[in-house]
């Protein structure tokens, strides 16, 4: 995996050139597609290399026929997990109900797979390697959107001219601020915020197994592997809190506030929380923007549309969202202001489908705020009613 600043293949200089910014799914879908189209593509991130690490992907129904149609759907197969269990648990861990998904390895594909995120970050990275140039360690500082191109200027110093930029970089995108200088704004807060960390396996449960424990307004959920355990902690809040997102500690301060003295697993998890700094906290959130695109600027992905990891669907909306992107770009070869609001108003209503069924359903069955979130949740499990 490349390392450096700039890792730059000769590519071929008649080519209309574009820039991604942000080399995640969506930035590494939207390279593959831009190269296909036969832009010359150089993607721009601020890591030094893939960011890796993260909860594994689900990969269905749409997903499936754009990784199909990109060639990569076999990849994924040969790398897909084994379906888990999903048990809604009590304080004495007794299971209240679940969804019984998982199935011998033997049993043909059912046309839902999951893969762990850096085994689809390597399967997309393979596919444009060499056919884009690189830019890791390096950001973009500024940027003017005129009317025959996107002027870029570069953390680094350096500065260049595109015919169309992408912001593939996340729900914090430094593209969309750029471009769009909307701060906040498109920002919908869901009403809670919630800790994620991937360790080694831990003993805590089987595998191919997912657990969740709830009281009113906490949720601690395991997520089992062969070798690894997915460790999730969630908390209500009706106002947001002001905190430093880059201050792990004051994070693993608010995790203990909100979660000492808990029972079930709790206590074993919370001693992961204070192992080491490797772990992800954030408000749940999505992005709600009235336009994906301005000028020759459009997003992709989270930095347009995240769903939030409620919805657990975000690597999936990305790779979506990019084939959309393509497919409305080979529509209007010549006309990018056509093909970016044919793009968006195809996928509008579908992202906006899912963000409502996280912002409600989802909420309120994996992390109730109340008593009575909480009671319905178990009538329902107990009834076998999970909407997930």
């Amino acid at each position: 995996m490349p390392q450096s600043t700039s890792v730059s293949p000769p590519l071929p200089s008649d080519r209309p050139a574009v820039l991604i910014s942000g080399a995640s799914f969506a930035g590494l879908a939207t390279a593959f597609w831009m190269t296909q189209l036969g832009y010359r593509v150089t993607v721009v991130e601020t890591a030094a290399g893939l960011r890796r690490g993260g909860t594994p992907v689900d990969i269905e129904g749409e997903t499936i026929q754009v990784l199909t149609r990109m060639g990569m759907i076999d990849a994924v197969r040969a790398k897909a997990l084994p379906p888990r269990d999903f048990e809604f648990k009590d304080e004495a861990d007794r299971t209240l109900g679940g969804l019984p998904t998982a199935s011998s390895a033997d049993e043909p594909a059912t046309g839902r797979y999951e893969i762990h995120r850096d085994d689809l970050l390597d399967i997309l990275f393979a596919a444009v390697d060499g056919a884009v140039e690189w830019r890791f360690g390096c950001s973009i500082v500024d940027l003017v959107n005129g009317p025959e191109g996107v002027s870029v200027t570069f953390s680094d110093g350096t500065a260049g001219d595109y015919a169309l930029l992408f912001g593939c970089d996340g729900s914090r995108s430094n593209t969309r601020a750029l471009a769009f200088g909307d701060g906040e704004a498109s920002v919908f807060y869901m009403g809670g915020y919630f800790y994620l960390r991937v360790v080694a396996e831990t003993g805590l449960l089987p595998a191919n197994r997912s657990q969740i424990f709830s009281v009113p307004g906490r949720t601690a959920m395991l997520n089992g592997y062969d070798d690894r355990t997915d460790i999730a902690l969630a908390f209500r809040s009706a106002t947001q809190i002001d905190y430093d997102y880059r201050d792990k500690a004051q994070q693993r301060r608010l995790i203990h506030q909100h979660f000492d003295g808990l029972g079930w697993k709790v206590p074993e998890m919370l001693a992961h929380v204070d192992a080491e700094d490797d772990f992800y906290f954030d408000r749940a959130s999505q992005i709600r923007m009235a336009s994906w695109s301005t000028g020759r600027v459009a997003l992709v992905g989270d930095a347009g549309y995240c769903v939030s990891p409620v919805a657990g669907f975000g690597g999936s909306m990305a790779l979506i969202g990019a084939g959309r992107l393509a497919y409305a770009l080979r529509r209007h070869p010549d006309d990018h202001g056509a093909a970016f609001r044919d793009y968006e108003a195809g996928l509008r209503p579908f992202v906006e489908t899912v963000q409502e069924k996280a912002a409600t359903t989802g909420m309120a069955m994996l992390f109730p705020a109340d008593e009575s979130e909480l009671e319905a949740r178990d009538r329902k499990i107990s009834a076998g009613a999970i909407d997930l």
